[in-house]
């Protein structure tokens, strides 16, 4: 054990000499490594809050290592590292008593004291004082057990990192196969295209061709005759100017003749190139608009939930179905063990297979929460080893029929009664209840603590779901249907889905509302399942969404897919 003086050199989050020992604001001292993970879990990105007294003290840049440091404190750790141990033996005396140890350890003033300050001054103030080895041990099985809490709490944290690691692949790869997609029907579509316009192209050339050429010798035969009337008016005119002989006069005459020929020729005929022009004109193109050319669209798949089941190996004694902070469901069996499937309904385990389980749900950190016949809370481990805790419930023989049971976000643990029509609130500690919540007007048969906020769902007198205040008990929203048992459970986001199980029909529907129990949507609608033995369902969520429909004897998952 170290001695007050070395206590004092030792950082409270390490339990070590200083390193590198850094100053708050506040005056309290860290090391500078054990100061950095502490940063990164503080919620203001540039202050860092002291373990100690929760003192807020800025941090330049987000880095530990511009804090002052505590010189004073690294000198006199270097100058005890120095000295080494020669002096530890004295240092372990007490101060009081120099011949006496200090080998007990008051739990009380939590401090080593020697045999002789135990009995003359603890003892007397009703202090609990150990065996210092016994301290030691016990303080190094609390840490053993808190470090294979955060192993478990960090593998499931691990498993949740993956699966999102593998979602955020899984969107990527549509992301990538989308683009891809738009890039080939693109593609093709102007190759399509191209070859569309290659064809109208041809159409029209075949057709106006004609025209063109027709229209063209037209042309060619008015400027010929047009040329032609020129040549011999210019003929005349120029003979006209010359004296005229025998011979040529009659030559003039000719030509004055053969012009008054061409003269009197009917004039170019309009009509035909105007014809002509018009089987031109009336030819047209029609544009498609931009709808002819679409590539397609992004359309919202249609979703479609499938299911997949398979019998209890132990059928007609399902008492109890939770879901653990691994993402398996876990079934509880009256005759003893809980059957655990993945979600993809493959029985994975299982396990407490001689404890009887009448209802079950689990902490936070994987340890499971049993209730059995009697109405008595056990906790077991991850690894279901019993953990010695209890819990003061209520005598079954003096309330008769127990209700649900349920665990919210802080660990509290909720025990429902239903002839009594209470529900009580205990710590995971153990010991009696913290309080107790009066449920007036309906029974807590199935109970379903939310996330967040401070509100129970509740399934009453089968027909009913409700949401009450987890402090006073008091209803804020239910709903119910003709006919239709209610067996309700909470999903994502502390929305609701309700199993509705039509009364002398084997027929389920599952619909998803609000947390105020407003409708969103169906999921499953009229689904026959097999009759059970015992008309007793329960209803929970994977955490990946899927979700389990138990019957006494049958178990169901449905999972949404998309088309």
């Amino acid at each position: 054990m170290a001695s007050p003086f070395h206590k004092n050199l030792e950082c409270p989050v390490c339990q070590r000499f200083f390193k590198e020992p850094k100053i708050l604001t506040c005056s309290h001292t860290f090391c500078k490594g054990c100061l950095g993970p502490l940063l990164e879990l503080s919620r203001k990105k540039d202050v860092l809050l002291c373990p100690t007294c929760r003192g807020e003290t800025p941090v330049p840049g987000r880095d530990v290592g511009r804090l002052l440091s505590n010189i004073t404190v690294r000198s006199l750790v270097e100058d005890v590292e120095t000295q080494g141990p020669s002096t530890c033996n004295q240092e372990d005396k007490c101060k009081k008593h120099p011949n006496q140890d200090e080998d007990c350890f008051c739990l009380n003033c939590q401090k080593y004291v020697c045999r002789k300050c135990a009995i003359s001054e603890h003892a007397k103030d009703a202090h609990t004082v150990l065996e210092a080895g016994a301290h030691e041990t016990a303080q190094k099985n609390n840490i053993e057990k808190l470090a294979s809490k955060a192993n478990a709490k960090i593998r499931n944290v691990d498993k949740y990192v993956t699966f999102v690691v593998d979602k955020r692949k899984r969107v990527h790869n549509v992301h990538e196969q989308l683009n891809d997609n738009i890039d080939d029907t693109f593609e093709e579509s102007v190759q399509k295209l191209k070859k569309i316009r290659t064809v109208l192209k041809n159409e029209v050339g075949q057709k106006l061709g004609k025209v063109e050429t027709s229209l063209g010798d037209m042309e060619e035969s008015g400027r010929k005759q047009r040329d032609q009337i020129k040549e011999v008016r210019d003929s005349v005119r120029n003979g006209f100017h010359i004296p005229l002989q025998t011979e040529a006069l009659t030559s003039y005459e000719a030509t004055c003749q053969q012009l008054e020929e061409l003269l009197s020729r009917t004039g170019p005929d309009e009509e035909l190139p105007r014809r002509t022009a018009e089987v031109g004109e009336r030819i047209g193109f029609r544009s498609q608009g931009l709808d002819g050319l679409q590539l397609g669209q992004l359309r919202q798949k249609e979703s479609k939930w499938v299911y997949r089941e398979d019998s209890l190996p132990d059928g007609n004694t399902m008492d109890g179905m939770a879901i653990s902070p691994n993402n398996e469901m876990a079934v509880g069996c009256n005759t003893g063990g809980i059957v655990l499937y993945s979600s993809e309904s493959t029985m994975q385990n299982i396990v407490l297979k001689s404890v009887q389980v009448y209802a079950l749900h689990f902490m936070p950190d994987g340890r499971y929460v049993i209730r059995d016949s009697n109405n008595k809370i056990v906790l077991y481990t991850e690894l279901c080893e019993k953990l010695d805790v209890t819990f003061e419930t209520m005598d079954v023989a003096k309330v008769g029929w127990v209700g649900g049971l349920t665990v919210g976000k802080d660990g509290l643990i909720f025990v429902g009664y239903y002839t009594c029509k209470k529900i009580q609130v205990f710590k995971p500690e153990g010991g009696k209840a913290v309080r107790e919540i009066m449920c007036n007007g309906f029974q807590p048969t199935q109970i379903f603590a939310m996330t967040s906020s401070q509100a129970i769902v509740v399934q009453s007198n089968s027909y009913k779901a409700q949401v009450i205040n987890d402090v006073s008990g008091a209803i804020i929203h239910n709903i119910s249907k003709d006919g239709e048992r209610a067996f309700p459970a909470v999903y994502q986001d502390d929305s609701v889905i309700i199993a509705w199980v039509k009364s002398g029909k084997c027929l389920l529907s599952i619909v998803q509302y609000t947390k105020e129990l407003k409708y969103i949507k169906d999921i499953v609608t009229d689904f026959e399942i097999i009759k059970p033995n015992r008309d007793w369902y329960y209803l929970r969520a994977f955490k990946t969404g899927e979700i389990a429909f138990c019957t006494s004897n049958r178990f169901y998952i449905f999972h949404e897919t998309w088309e």
